[in-house]
């Protein structure tokens, strides 16, 4: 099963090269930009491909790694092209293979792979790709083929449903993304406190991190401290009145879901307090 990559950009090039690695033959790049194709060729020892059709002829299976729309009109150039017997995939966090349809009949080997990882990076995240989940959606007939040629991978891998999709990607994107404007809030914070920048920034990084690895090493109930796991009804008082007002609900709305985890890790403690003072 030779592997062309329609897309040259973070998420192409790292699979690509991640993919080499592990044995996968990878025949080579198709991108709108022949200057991006070549770049990524060179950095994983593959072609660049000047027609899409070429490189749909040299492969047997195509992975559509442009962004998420983009992905639709790619799709319309593949089906003018002999595509019959060709695996297709992509690797949207959202959508599903369902994408990959002519007049509401799915193509017979679409299918969504999708890495748990923010590759921020073309040329060096895949080298974090071996530690890496992976969640497959396709039709059910072909997942067992399909498992079978990702097995080279050795990346843990889950099958996910079509209509699980959404709920799925706003779950990767509450545990990535969205961390970054908690973080910025934070940052943000401190700024209004006065401290220097420089001394901010090499006070929380060791913070955040060192929760972070807590949280992956014992898990989120076992992680949890600070005031509102106390039950420190006068910390928490005191944050609510000197937080901005436009951060308030966000502070009480966290600070609520940190309650019914507390509640789990110490059953037997009253908190109804500390839930009256977090009403909005």
């Amino acid at each position: 099963m030779i592997i062309g990559f329609i897309g040259a950009g973070k998420v192409g090039c790292t699979l690509a090269k991640y993919f080499s690695l592990c044995g996968m033959p990878i025949a080579g790049f198709y991108s709108r930009s022949y200057e991006h194709a070549k770049e990524a060729s060179d950095f994983t020892h593959s072609q660049a491909y000047a027609s899409l059709a070429d490189l749909v002829n040299d492969c047997d299976c195509l992975l559509v790694t442009v962004s998420d729309s983009q992905i639709t009109s790619v799709w319309q150039e593949l089906c003018q092209l002999s595509i019959t017997n060709k695996w297709i995939g992509h690797c949207s966090g959202l959508l599903t293979s369902h994408i990959f349809n002519q007049h509401k009949i799915v193509h017979p080997f679409a299918f969504s792979l999708h890495p748990l990882y923010a590759i921020y990076d073309r040329f060096e995240c895949y080298t974090a790709m071996s530690g890496v989940s992976f969640t497959l959606e396709a039709n059910e007939s072909i997942i067992p083929q399909l498992k079978n040629f990702f097995v080279s991978l050795k990346n843990p891998l889950a099958i996910l449903p079509a209509n699980k999709k959404p709920l799925y990607h706003a779950a990767c994107v509450m545990l990535s993304n969205q961390v970054i404007a908690l973080v910025q809030i934070g940052v943000d914070l401190l700024d209004q406190c006065g401290l220097d920048t420089e001394f901010s920034e090499q006070a929380w990084h060791p913070l955040f991190l060192g929760n972070a690895k807590n949280i992956c090493k014992v898990g989120v109930i076992n992680a949890l401290t600070g005031p509102v796991e106390r039950g420190d009804v006068e910390v928490i008082k005191q944050h609510i009145m000197a937080m901005p007002s436009e951060l308030k609900p966000i502070y009480q709305q966290l600070s609520a879901i940190l309650l019914n985890i507390s509640r789990t890790k110490h059953p037997s403690k009253d908190y109804r307090q500390l839930e009256l003072e977090l009403l909005p």
